[in-house]
């Protein structure tokens, strides 16, 4: 998913308001106060302050004794990206959407078949109208995770409150029916929220969130200044195939890096989330992971995370479930 899209995307929205002098809600109120370096330190908690991490979630023990959970993670994202956040519906840009509900998604499938690891995936309820292969393929393996990840991979920050809760329930309604189970956990299609996205997921009975980036291992957010029920379980650019991998005709979005350069990153991180007792989170695109070399990169990165002892492979879901219930024992 291109969240590096949705910052320009947001950018240029922001540019056009300024030019028009045509207003979006909020922006009035926005230009009509102090410029940041005039903020009080008041001023400056309530505008920051909006959404953050609360208490570190960190368990003292994985399940079966193991010292890290790794968890993978595949936004299939497919068309509807480059519908949304590129703006083009061109054959050559479809094509490339597509080519991750084929082979891209065909070669993720055999590695986790073949190695048997269970893995979350977030799909925008787009792609299953697209893509029947993706919804059987889903379906039928009830070890893997379904996470909402948006209706056609829309930006929640250009959407007012009551559009961005409609659209979610058509969604959610969409992917329940289409895999036969409720999705729990949410990732935002920009990896952003708007001011209404946290109250919309907690009405919407969501167990977690995986957008943001406070920390390297789960936390409780905080919503306005109070405690919400939601996991925060974090994302990380770096941990991220699109910035590495995928071509976009933009000076900072030329992503076609060596795989083996890659995998050092992935393999350092995991190493100290190893030592660290804490959690390793891979976020991949079938339209990006799944080309031919990289499939072997991925592969060559499983097989050594294999290798090591204490290694427990989870679905977000199962991670989140273990923190919470976790969490509960060390309350008073």
């Amino acid at each position: 998913m291109s969240k590096i899209a949705a910052f320009i995307t947001s950018i240029a929205l922001m540019a056009s308001v300024v030019l028009s002098g045509v207003l979006l809600p909020g922006a009035a109120t926005a230009q009509s106060e102090d410029p940041p370096w005039k903020w009080t330190a008041e001023q400056m908690r309530e505008r920051i302050g909006r959404v953050r991490a609360g208490r570190d979630l960190t368990p003292e023990s994985w399940p079966g004794g193991n010292r890290v959970a790794v968890s993978l993670s595949f936004d299939v994202d497919t068309e509807p990206v480059w519908i949304s956040f590129v703006g083009q519906e061109t054959p050559s840009y479809m094509s490339r959407g597509e080519y991750g509900a084929r082979a891209g998604f065909r070669r993720v499938m055999e590695l986790l078949d073949e190695q048997k690891i269970p893995a979350t995936f977030f799909v925008p309820a787009a792609t299953f109208m697209l893509h029947e292969n993706v919804a059987e393929a889903l379906k039928s393996r009830p070890q893997h995770e379904v996470g909402f990840h948006s209706f056609i991979h829309e930006n929640p920050l250009k959407l007012d409150p009551a559009e961005e809760r409609a659209v979610y329930e058509k969604a959610i309604a969409y992917v329940t029916e289409a895999v036969g189970r409720r999705p729990v956990g949410f990732r935002s299609a920009a990896w952003d929220l708007s001011e209404s996205t946290v109250a919309i997921v907690r009405d919407l009975g969501f167990l977690y969130d995986s957008s943001l980036m406070a920390d390297d291992s789960p936390y409780q957010l905080i919503a306005g200044g109070e405690e919400t029920p939601l996991v925060e379980l974090p994302v990380e650019w770096i941990l991220d195939d699109w910035p590495y991998f995928q071509l976009a005709w933009s000076a900072n979005l030329h992503g076609l890096r060596n795989p083996d350069d890659v995998y050092a990153i992935w393999k350092s991180e995991f190493d100290e989330a190893y030592r660290e007792g804490t959690t390793f989170v891979l976020t991949m695109h079938p339209q990006v992971i799944g080309h031919r070399h990289r499939m072997a990169m991925l592969r060559r990165l499983v097989a050594y995370m294999q290798s090591r002892e204490g290694v427990w492979f989870a679905t977000h879901e199962a991670i989140v479930r273990h923190v919470i219930a976790e969490d509960a024992k060390n309350k008073p």
